[in-house]
C-alpha cells in the first residue's frame, strides 16, 4: 500500500485519483503526475511532498469503520519543497490544509 502526501496544489489530481477505482483503469493516466517505480508497493508519485511505503498489520476495523492499521515500511521527504502545505482528507469532500508553523522551545537539539 502506498501512502502519497500531496501539496496544496495538487489537490485537484488528488480528489480525481480519489475518487477513481484503479481496479479496471490506471487512475493516473489522466493526471499529470509523473511516477516513477520503487519498492514493493507501486511507484511514488514527483510531485507528492512525502511518501509511505505501507503494510496493512490490521483489518479487523474496515467493515464497521473504514479503518485500517498501517505500519510504515519506507518512507521519503522531497527535500526542495520548503514548508509545504499538505492536504487532508477528512470525508465527505472536505480537506484540511497545513497552515502555519509555530515553533516551542525544546530540549532537542
Amino acid at each position: 500500500m502506498r501512502d502519497q502526501h500531496p501539496t496544496r496544489d495538487l489537490v485537484k489530481e488528488a480528489v480525481g485519483c480519489g475518487n477513481t477505482s484503479g481496479r479496471t483503469i490506471d487512475k493516473f493516466r489522466p493526471s499529470t503526475s509523473r511516477r516513477q517505480p520503487h519498492g514493493r508497493q507501486g511507484a511514488l508519485i514527483d510531485e507528492c511532498y512525502a511518501n509511505l511505503e505501507c503494510r496493512v498489520v490490521d483489518a479487523s476495523m474496515v467493515n464497521k469503520y473504514s479503518f485500517f492499521i498501517l505500519e510504515v515500511l519506507k518512507a521519503w521527504i522531497d527535500p526542495s519543497k520548503k514548508d509545504p502545505r499538505t492536504i487532508h482528507h477528512r470525508g465527505k469532500g472536505m480537506f484540511m490544509i497545513d497552515g502555519k508553523t509555530i515553533k516551542l522551545p525544546s530540549k532537542i537539539k
